[in-house]
């Protein structure tokens, strides 16, 4: 029997990042990844679980009759669907060096229908090293993904980026003070449902823009493991993230078969005793790792600023790029508000700027948009 006393099994790894692993990274470009694709099909279901995993109920991707009333006579993915099928996250080579979602960079080249199969793949792409006042050193690595369906139409594109961040209790690594979560009281929390529950949605009103215009905030929290939950059922995120049986074949293959696993993880990050993601859920494995506490996904966040423009553009527009990188950690009783502007209007092609903001007045978040005024094209 276990000792329920004993403090929690600490990961088995901790690495600075060395000249040796650096080359063995570089050396991965270009490469083809061995892709574990999660979700395959645009499903009423799978789109609904995603959709609702976010917080996002906008009836063109959840309620078929409103769908059906629509020029696209049918469900319609939300645009960061395709981060179900892979997520592009990356954690090769550099075993005991964190993985941490960065941002990603989408291109979106046509609208997903209800029923259409989706084919994910993706290669390897360029590493950067940097350095900053948290991580003292650290590395940037990208997964170029491509989307299509099952005729080889290209839907998105993408460029997913990853930080490779040393765990705290390595010489150069991860270092944010632990932060606890914040406590709200009965009367903020009316204040943030009601907010939420006003929610701004364009709908079928037609879209005009002028420089300038105020893109409205979607508000998210207070974060917490409900959140994380509902988001995993929609999107599994990590391909750490096995039940049971499962879980212990992955642990096995990373020690005698890695080649049976996806290649955008190192085998170590499955053979570790505590998995590396746990990080999301535990604000105790958190800080080992050197955040401040129990964080929320890095594709999840990315989604979110997805959800903030389809409210705003509405139904007859068409969400062509989106690039959000992703500041600081938002953590486990943390409210975020994402919201924007129009920085240039040139015709049919719309450029928002956005951000991130928490309850300290702190920008987690920035990104980029691109609005094109279709009138219901490019199905």
């Amino acid at each position: 029997m276990s000792d329920t006393t004993a403090p929690p099994v600490s990961f088995d790894l901790i690495a600075d990042i060395s000249p040796a692993e650096i080359d063995r990274v570089e050396a991965l470009e270009g490469t083809p990844i061995r892709v574990e694709q999660w979700n395959y099909e645009a499903s009423w279901d799978s789109v609904r679980h995603y959709a609702w995993g976010l917080g996002d109920d906008n009836p063109l991707f959840c309620d078929p009759d409103y769908a059906a009333a629509t020029p696209y006579g049918d469900l319609l993915a939300p645009p960061t669907f395709p981060f179900t099928a892979f997520d592009g996250a990356i954690g090769a080579g550099l075993p005991g060096v964190q993985p941490i979602y960065a941002g990603t960079e989408w291109t979106f080249h046509r609208r997903l229908r209800r029923g259409e199969r989706l084919v994910a793949s993706a290669s390897f792409g360029p590493i950067v090293r940097k350095s900053g006042r948290i991580a003292p050193d650290m590395v940037i690595q990208s997964a170029l993904c491509r989307y299509e369906t099952a005729d080889g139409e290209v839907v998105a594109e993408s460029v997913a980026r990853t930080f490779r961040v040393p765990r705290r209790a390595a010489s150069t690594g991860l270092a944010f003070e632990a932060r606890g979560e914040t406590v709200w009281s009965d009367d903020e929390l009316t204040a943030i449902r009601a907010e939420a529950v006003g929610e701004y949605r364009r709908g079928a009103a037609p879209l005009t823009a002028t420089v300038g215009d105020v893109v409205p905030t979607v508000v998210k929290g207070p974060i917490g493991r409900i959140d994380m939950t509902a988001y995993y059922a929609g999107c599994p995120g990590s391909p750490g993230y096995k039940s049971v049986e499962m879980a212990q074949k992955y642990r096995d293959w990373a020690f005698r078969s890695p080649e049976r696993l996806p290649s955008n993880y190192d085998p170590s990050y499955f053979q570790e005793r505590v998995l590396p993601s746990i990080g999301h859920q535990d604000a105790a494995a958190a800080h080992e790792l050197g955040m401040p506490g129990a964080y929320n996904n890095g594709p999840q966040r990315v989604g979110w600023f997805a959800h903030c423009v389809t409210n705003w553009m509405g139904d007859a527009a068409f969400l062509s790029g989106l690039d959000v990188r992703l500041n600081l950690p938002e953590v486990f009783g943390d409210v975020i508000r994402i919201g924007g502007t129009v920085t240039s209007v040139d015709g049919p092609h719309i450029s928002l700027e956005l951000t991130a903001t928490n309850q300290l007045g702190e920008t987690t978040a920035a990104g980029r948009a691109e609005v094109l005024l279709d009138d219901y094209g490019r199905v």
